[in-house]
């Protein structure tokens, strides 16, 4: 009966609600570069220019620490192997947590050479510490 459930409406659900931003790899937001885009689920990061694919939009939960593709909720930003940033599916490991270190720098308790940087509006933690409207936790 799996095969019978409305596909559509199951990835409708998992998109976010709210305000998103791209992330850019490391530290300083403000350095040229490319942003960071969703492949697929289980995939290495792939870099696109800065400036609005949907594919290199993110929302963060500060809740669960976790950064999540804007266009899918149920995939979390992830640590492969000690190496590489890709995207996995949410389980809430330790290479799935990012937490703020400075301002709209988010970097891995679990290895602290993996920061991301928020490039396109502020981080919800940073943004509500400042009284300012920023990404919603929300997701639908």
């Amino acid at each position: 009966a799996f095969a019978d459930l409305p596909l559509h409406d199951f990835l409708d659900q998992r998109r976010a609600n709210g305000t998103s931003f791209m992330l850019r790899e490391g530290r300083d937001s403000l350095s040229r570069g490319d942003c960071l885009a969703l492949v697929a689920a289980n995939r290495l990061l792939t870099r696109v220019p800065c400036g609005g694919a949907e594919s290199a939009r993110w929302v963060y939960d500060s809740t669960t620490m976790a950064f999540h593709p804007a266009q899918d909720t149920s995939l979390c930003l992830d640590i492969f192997s000690f190496s590489s940033l890709g995207v996995y599916w949410c389980h809430g490991g330790p290479n799935q947590l990012f937490r703020s270190s400075e301002r709209d720098v988010h970097c891995s308790p679990y290895d602290e050479r993996f920061c991301v940087s928020v490039v396109s509006g502020r981080s919800g933690e940073d943004a509500r510490r400042r009284g300012e409207e920023g990404p919603k936790d929300e997701l639908r």
